[in-house]
């Protein structure tokens, strides 16, 4: 059956090593005040805040700094942020950091020009507001190559209140401006760069697989996965090969446009609430139950994992098609074994009695979008599996 696509991309893409340098005249062409949002000291220890301010006094733009985002934004950080734009009456949103950082920039740069809280935003049954007001001018600049924030139309914030992890989504969320410099990720530490690369692997793979895979997508995932495959535990063993970082960051953007246009499966849907429970790193749990869901999906994919094998580089010449969907799920589990990923998350000590809450926060927008429809039974197994209660 013809499928209509529909293909959203950030107003203006800068990739390339030293792309820093650009912030301060696309600062200006788009505000004149802008609130900086930053995480938790790493941009100040590593100088790339003072790059960034300089260049922003250059152009003649004031700016006011929110720090200590969280690794998983709340409502509350949010709000707080949005109240601190409108009362220093920020026009511009920098934010400069991971993709939890990206996100409550993005929030932000809505919820100036919007009213009431950002939760009652969120894709949550009995809110879910749209947005009436264009946002303020934002420009995603991310550290990390993972969640591909500085390309998507959604924010995901947690709703401490509710014990949801949920989006807030809407095509106005797209940057106008998406800044990727490899340079910024040349200090992540070795375990940061694999959850990394775990989340952006993820994402590609079930945008590629996902009910809501288009021709686009399709290309730019399977590309992504070819640039993953050889250079991910390059930049986990040597972070400081340009080359590795430079691809990562090009992967990670790519599966931002992705996973922005054709959605996501049943792996991201899992990972929300276990972020939210226990905690567990996006791009971990992200990582840790890939394998486990393309096995599952296998049966109604054969020939897409086929082609994922191809884009690793394996050679599937005198493989059935099975076989050569198989040797995608090896390769996939050796190189996040590769890149210091285990293959479960036995050490969270996740218990049995909160799968049900787990599996109710899993409902949504990811899980409806994952190519083999799901059944509780089916979570339960999926959770057995990736905690390694089995």
């Amino acid at each position: 059956m013809n499928k209509v696509g529909e293909f959203y991309t950030p107003g203006k893409i800068i990739f390339g090593p030293g792309g820093l340098a650009q912030v301060g005249i696309e600062a200006k062409r788009l505000g004149s005040k802008a609130l900086v949002v930053l995480g938790r000291g790493s941009m100040r220890t590593s100088g790339a805040l003072d790059r960034l301010t300089h260049l922003l006094i250059e152009n003649n733009l004031e700016y006011v700094i929110y720090e200590d985002i969280p690794s998983d934004p709340s409502v509350e950080t949010v709000d707080t942020g949005t109240g601190l734009a409108k009362k220093e009456k920020c026009n511009l949103v920098i934010a400069l950091g991971g993709g939890s950082v990206l996100d409550t920039g993005k929030a932000i740069s809505a919820m100036v020009t919007n009213e009431g809280s950002v939760a009652d935003y969120q894709e949550i049954e009995g809110k879910g507001r749209k947005f009436q007001y264009k946002p303020i001018s934002f420009i995603a600049i991310p550290t990390t190559s993972g969640t591909g924030s500085e390309a998507t139309r959604n924010a995901v914030i947690t709703n401490t209140k509710l014990g949801l992890k949920k989006s807030i989504r809407d095509p106005w969320l797209i940057p106008k401006v998406a800044l990727v410099d490899p340079e910024l990720t040349l200090s992540l530490p070795p375990y940061v760069t694999a959850v990394c690369g775990g989340d952006a692997l993820t994402q590609c793979i079930e945008s590629y697989l996902g009910k809501k895979s288009q021709e686009i997508t399709d290309t730019l995932a399977l590309h992504a996965i070819g640039l993953i495959g050889k250079s991910l535990v390059k930049a986990v063993k040597d972070g400081k090969n340009l080359e590795a970082r430079k691809n990562m960051a090009m992967a990670a953007l790519l599966s931002g446009l992705c996973l922005s246009n054709s959605g996501l499966g049943a792996a991201h849907a899992l990972s929300h609430p276990l972020g939210v429970y226990y905690k567990i790193p996006h791009g971990l749990s992200c990582a840790v139950l890939l394998p486990y869901v393309m096995e599952y999906n296998l049966p109604v994919v054969t020939k897409k994992l086929a082609r994922i094998a191809q884009s690793l580089g394996e050679n599937i010449s005198l493989l059935s098609e099975t076989g050569a969907a198989q040797r995608a799920i090896y390769k996939v589990k050796e190189i996040l074994s590769q890149a210091g990923i285990k293959s479960n998350l036995s050490e969270w000590e996740i218990k049995k009695e909160d799968f049900s809450q787990l599996i109710k926060g899993a409902k949504g927008g990811s899980l409806n979008n994952n190519p083999r429809d799901t059944s509780d039974e089916d979570l339960i197994e999926l959770l057995y599996k990736m905690t390694g209660l089995y």
